[in-house]
């Protein structure tokens, strides 16, 4: 059926939209905790292609940060924001 596919939703993912492209996990990962402390729902899809040996070519290694479509704007304006790091190196803990 036509209305079916992903795109008839919006967003380029069924509804999500990515806001954020890295080749690590980790980086992604982290990025989407800093949405998800921000109140906005993201989802980490890692499309990393493995096979050994292969070296770090970027096409073969794809992580993306998803977000709500109608969310998307707020999330870049959070990735934009910087976040001052503690002076004495550590995390604040309540």
């Amino acid at each position: 059926m036509a209305g079916d596919e992903p795109e008839s939703r919006g967003g380029s993912h069924g509804g999500w939209d990515q806001v954020a492209e890295t080749s690590q996990i980790f980086e992604a990962e982290l990025i989407a905790l800093r949405l998800r402390d921000s109140g906005i729902e993201a989802e980490v899809v890692d499309q990393t292609f493995n096979q050994e040996p292969l070296p770090n070519v970027r096409s073969f290694s794809v992580v993306r940060v998803l977000v709500p479509k109608d969310r998307i704007a707020e999330a870049r304006q959070v990735l934009e924001q910087g976040q001052p790091l503690p002076l004495d190196g550590e995390s604040e803990t309540e």
